[in-house]
C-alpha cells in the first residue's frame, strides 16, 4: 500500500509539472514563430489597458510576459503581444486633477433624494462603503450576497463593457447611462449581458460570485460620473 501511494505521488507531481512546462513551451512557441510584435510600454499604460487594445486576456499576456503582478509593469519594458500584427496605440491613464475632482464633488452633492436615478442591483448588506479602507480608495460599495444571486442593472442604459475586468475585479459589467453616469458591477460568477446591449431598468444582467480578487460572494457596485467614482449611497434610495 505505502509503494503504492508513493507512486501515485510521484505520478501526480509528474503530470502537474509536465501541464505547467507544457504551458510555458507553447507560450516561448509565439516567439519562436514570430507570431506577434513586442509593444514598448510608455508612460500610464497599464496591463490592462495594453490587453484592452490588442484583443487580449490579461492572464495570458502576464504569462508569456512572465508578469507575476501587473504593478510590476514599467516604463519601457517590452512586452510581447501574441497573434498581434503591428503595433498599436494604447490609450494613457491620466488621474483627475484636484480642480476637476473638486466639481464633480460640487456636481455629486446637487443631485437631491427626488432625482435619485438608480435602483439597488441586488438586495443584501453592505459590508463595506466607499472611500478610504486601511489606506487604499474604495471606489465602490461592496454588497454581501449569495453566489448566484440576479444582479440587475441600477438604470436604462447601454452596456460599455461586459468581460473579464482589471487586476482583482474578475467578470464585470459596465453600463454607460444619462447625465454621464456608468454603473460596475464586479466579482460576477457569470455575465448574461454583451457588449453594445441596450438594457432596461431593473433588468438581470449577471450573478452574483466571488471572481478576482475577493474572500467570497458579493457585488462591487460603483457609479462613476464622468469617468470619476462618486459614492453610490448618495444615489441609492434609502432602504
Amino acid at each position: 500500500m505505502i509503494h503504492n501511494r508513493i507512486i501515485y505521488k510521484l505520478f501526480t507531481s509528474i503530470l502537474i509539472v509536465s501541464f505547467f512546462l507544457g504551458c510555458a513551451a507553447r507560450d516561448l512557441s509565439y516567439r519562436r514563430r514570430g507570431k506577434g510584435v513586442y509593444h514598448t510600454v510608455k508612460k500610464g499604460q497599464t496591463v490592462w489597458r495594453i490587453a484592452k487594445t490588442y484583443g487580449i486576456d490579461i492572464r495570458p499576456l502576464m504569462r508569456i510576459n512572465r508578469l507575476s503582478d501587473p504593478k510590476d509593469l514599467k516604463v519601457g519594458q517590452r512586452l510581447f503581444i501574441p497573434d498581434a500584427k503591428r503595433v498599436l496605440g494604447v490609450k494613457v491613464y491620466i488621474p483627475p486633477d484636484k480642480k476637476r475632482w473638486t466639481a464633480i464633488n460640487e456636481e455629486q452633492r446637487s443631485y437631491r433624494a427626488k432625482d435619485v436615478l438608480f435602483k439597488w442591483p441586488v438586495k443584501g448588506k453592505v459590508t463595506s462603503l466607499f472611500g478610504f479602507q486601511s489606506r487604499r480608495k474604495h471606489d465602490g460599495i461592496d454588497i454581501a450576497a449569495p453566489g448566484g444571486t440576479p444582479i440587475k442593472t441600477a438604470a436604462d442604459g447601454k452596456v460599455i463593457f461586459s468581460g473579464w475586468g482589471p487586476t482583482g475585479y474578475g467578470r464585470m459589467v459596465i453600463v454607460k447611462h444619462t447625465r454621464n453616469f456608468v454603473t460596475v458591477y464586479a466579482h460576477n460568477r457569470k455575465n448574461l449581458v454583451y457588449k453594445n446591449q441596450h438594457v432596461k431598468s431593473g433588468q438581470k444582467i449577471a450573478e452574483v460570485g466571488a471572481s478576482g480578487r475577493t474572500t467570497g460572494p458579493h457585488l462591487h457596485f460603483e457609479i462613476r460620473l464622468k469617468r470619476i467614482s462618486v459614492d453610490p449611497m448618495r444615489h441609492l434610495p434609502i432602504l
